[in-house]
């Protein structure tokens, strides 16, 4: 009887695990090189925040002094410094405090008014707040001069809109800061100027809303 030969089957086993170590090993490098994308597109996302910088109009409006009171209350603060005229005798802080509080008085005053200003007080805002920066700079009046006469023309688009009783009040002021002479040191027309610091305090006093 002839004898039959059983093949024995190789073990498949072997195969198999090589298999899963290759696939290990793929996986590892795919995931490695994803994990590698991820870390580079982090750093270039933090490079690219940039932090919020301040702009102009945040400085601007942080370094002038907001009084945050009523139209009357800012116009009594503004009359107050006003009557103490010795003061422009000492330095030229006097001028340039009187300018804010005028200005605060005007605004508070347009606001309760609804007359839009917005463009023309921050345009004055910016004017004496270089005026604070340097003080000397009312050493002649022509900054006054200069100043003066955005102040004048913005309370005569007050009057018009709102308060057509006031206009000779108003051309007062005019006339008051055209007696200031630009070329003459602030402190040799200490009356001129300080008259057209009452006319300008006559015309806040009467705009009110009735």
């Amino acid at each position: 009887m002839a004898e039959i030969k059983i093949e024995k089957k190789k073990p498949i086993w072997p195969w198999i695990l090589l298999g899963l170590i290759i696939l290990a090993v793929i996986l590892y490098f795919v995931i490695a090189d994803n994990d590698d994308d991820d870390d580079f597109n982090e750093e270039e996302n933090t490079e690219q925040v940039a932090t919020p910088m301040e702009t102009e109009e945040d400085t601007e409006t942080a370094s002038w002094e907001e009084d945050n009171l009523s139209g009357e209350e800012s116009v009594s603060k503004y009359l107050t410094h006003i009557s103490d005229q010795e003061k422009m005798g000492i330095d030229h802080e006097y001028s340039s405090q009187a300018l804010v509080y005028l200005i605060n008085a005007l605004e508070n005053r347009s606001e309760e008014a609804n007359i839009d200003t917005e463009v023309e007080i921050q345009e004055l805002k910016n004017d004496v707040r270089d005026i604070k920066e340097d003080p000397q700079a009312l050493t002649h009046a022509n900054t006054i001069n200069d100043v003066g006469a955005k102040i004048v023309d913005l309370m005569e688009k007050m009057q018009e809109e709102k308060f057509p009783d006031i206009s000779q009040d108003v051309q007062e002021v005019r006339t008051a800061l055209q007696n200031i002479e630009p070329s003459t040191p602030t402190l040799d027309q200490k009356d001129a100027v300080n008259s057209f610091y009452k006319e300008a305090g006559d015309v806040v006093q009467n705009m009110k809303m009735s």
